[in-house]
């Protein structure tokens, strides 16, 4: 492990990435906080709406992002989010947040996360070297993961005091920041237009390209069991093991804390020590810690107990993710890149779509233990997948 060697401008870009990331955190909660007050099923179509997007044209925006550039559609994108923030404001100034208004929000700010999204995931690869790719990226993820864990909290305070128009109008201040860092930084690596990504027959390309390029296909199989068996898990596990074995909503929530708490840990140390060179073992190790983590949490008999699972799962979680992002952004021709990264984006938002409902019906059936015990079983799918595919048992990042 090597600390991270830090290029001119990466670090301002991280600390307006915060407060954007805090920004829209804040707003996406006080989106769905006022659309609750409608009814539940608009809260639930807001929810998805804001999804749905990225799945649905996520191919296109890494696409655009190979054409035109990371940084000139995180720029077009930035402008597009405060005049979207800014125009949400005044709507609801003018008028009362009806469901249409708030659902019409929704839309847009899926949408521009559809083309935002990929640009903002290879970002991070114009400012370092290969080999601090992995420390560069944890870093980003560490700040974006802080911004995501004090958004709610934040967004049920200020959403008292300032409304939802307030909190519109904040999000325009964060898009701001954001959007003069992005104008006066200058990334130190070029990115080389591919001037065919524009097109269905590059969107394809793209996807063959990646299904050819050896390792990347195991890499995303692994990713796609991890997310799919970790986020509904969590997510869904924790309320549902929390009302089953008679633990307090406040309990739930320390719970829930574990696992961001573990992840946060993780990162840091990975964002000041760097990343193994030898990406394999935490490869494979990751999915066992998440797979121990599940096992205490379908175990349980008190939270406390839960809690140092959850805990084990954030550990696990970024143990795998702080290897297996850099590996396979450095896996992906240059040319490529953004497309490579929407199809991972893809891939870790799609099996969610399938699994949390499944877990709904399964632990009506058999409860809650047994259904995390199961995901944790899954989990270790990727362990076997590393392990047994050559590019990733051989991949260094000194390269």
């Amino acid at each position: 492990m090597t600390p991270l060697r830090s290029a001119r401008g990466f670090n301002a870009w991280i600390a307006a990435t915060v407060g954007s990331e805090l920004g829209s955190g804040i707003l996406a909660f006080a989106l769905t906080w006022t659309a609750s007050g409608i009814s539940p099923q608009v809260a639930s179509a807001v929810l998805t709406l804001t999804v749905a997007p990225s799945v649905a044209l996520g191919l296109l925006g890494g696409a655009v992002a190979d054409r035109f550039g990371p940084r000139r559609v995180m720029i077009t994108g930035t402008l597009a989010m405060l005049l979207v923030s800014a125009a949400l404001g005044v709507a609801v100034i003018l008028w009362m947040p009806s469901a249409v208004l708030l659902l019409i929000a929704a839309t847009l700010i899926g949408t521009v996360a559809a083309f935002q999204r990929p640009a903002a995931g290879v970002f991070p690869r114009l400012f370092v070297a290969d080999a601090d790719l992995g420390a560069a990226m944890a870093r980003v993820g560490m700040a974006s993961q802080f911004a995501r864990t004090i958004a709610p909290p934040a967004g049920g305070l200020l959403v008292g005091l300032i409304a939802l128009s307030g909190v519109a109008f904040l999000d325009v201040v964060g898009a701001v920041v954001m959007l003069c860092t992005l104008l006066l930084i200058r990334p130190p690596r070029a990115n080389a237009p591919a001037r065919d990504a524009v097109s269905l027959r590059g969107i394809v390309t793209g996807v063959a390209t990646a299904r050819r390029t050896s390792g990347v296909p195991a890499l995303l199989a692994c990713v796609g069991i991890v997310a799919g068996a970790v986020i509904p898990a969590v997510l869904l596990g924790i309320p549902l093991a929390a009302r089953e074995r008679g633990w307090s909503a406040s309990d739930a929530g320390v719970i829930e804390a574990g696992w961001i708490a573990g992840g946060l840990t993780c990162g840091a140390w990975f964002a000041w020590r760097g990343t193994a060179t030898k990406v394999s073992r935490p490869m494979a190790l990751g999915p066992l810690v998440v797979a121990a983590g599940l096992g205490l949490l379908a175990i349980a008999p008190a939270w406390i107990v839960a809690l140092i699972g959850t805990t084990f799962i954030g550990v696990g979680v970024v143990v795998f993710t702080a290897h297996v992002f850099p590996t396979y952004l450095l896996l992906a021709p240059s040319a490529m890149v953004s497309r490579f990264q929407a199809l991972l984006i893809l891939v870790q938002q799609a099996p969610q779509l399938i699994v949390s409902p499944l877990i709904g019906l399964f632990v009506a059936v058999v409860g809650t233990g047994p259904v995390l015990a199961v995901s944790g079983l899954v989990a270790t799918l990727a362990t076997l997948i590393v392990v047994t595919d050559r590019t990733l048992r051989t991949f260094t990042t000194n390269r």
